[in-house]
């Protein structure tokens, strides 16, 4: 009774002309708790570190755990939303004439869970003053920040 899913994506090969710099998905981060990352089917997946944009190269069977927004929220911001894209491959290579696929499963926590700072996060030094949320409130009010519920 959950928000958690899983989910198909798909990329289409690139069509002939693709404008150079085009993003398959432009950089975002996810509202849920954590995002796992199944192996893709091909590279392209991208994490934004201090030092700018990093490929996230798999091995066969090993899975990606991305921060979400939740996370952060009940971190005081201590675990940070991991801000990721997937980039196109280089034109005419031959990844490019491939679709590529990924199953991002996006876990949520129960809807009545309390998002609030955890205690553990809130020291002297780092005062945390975010009111509390529970998960479904917070999932509704991302929702409609981005346009994909409304009011």
């Amino acid at each position: 009774e959950g928000n958690s899913i899983l989910r198909a994506a798909h990329y289409p090969a690139l069509p002939a002309g693709a404008p150079p710099g085009a993003l398959r998905a432009a950089p975002h981060e996810d509202i849920n708790l954590i995002t796992l990352l199944c192996e893709a089917t091909d590279a392209g997946l991208e994490i934004l570190t201090p030092a700018g944009w990093q490929a996230i190269e798999t091995a066969p069977g090993q899975i990606v755990v991305d921060a979400g927004d939740m996370l952060r929220q009940v971190t005081g911001g201590v675990i940070p939303s991991t801000t990721h894209r997937v980039v196109n491959p280089e034109p005419g290579s031959p990844a490019s004439r491939r679709a590529r696929t990924s199953l991002p499963f996006f876990a949520h926590p129960a809807p009545e869970c309390d998002l609030s700072v955890h205690p553990h996060f809130a020291t002297p030094e780092r005062i945390v003053d975010h009111p509390p949320i529970t998960a479904s409130v917070f999932l509704d009010q991302r929702l409609r920040e981005i346009g994909l519920a409304r009011d």
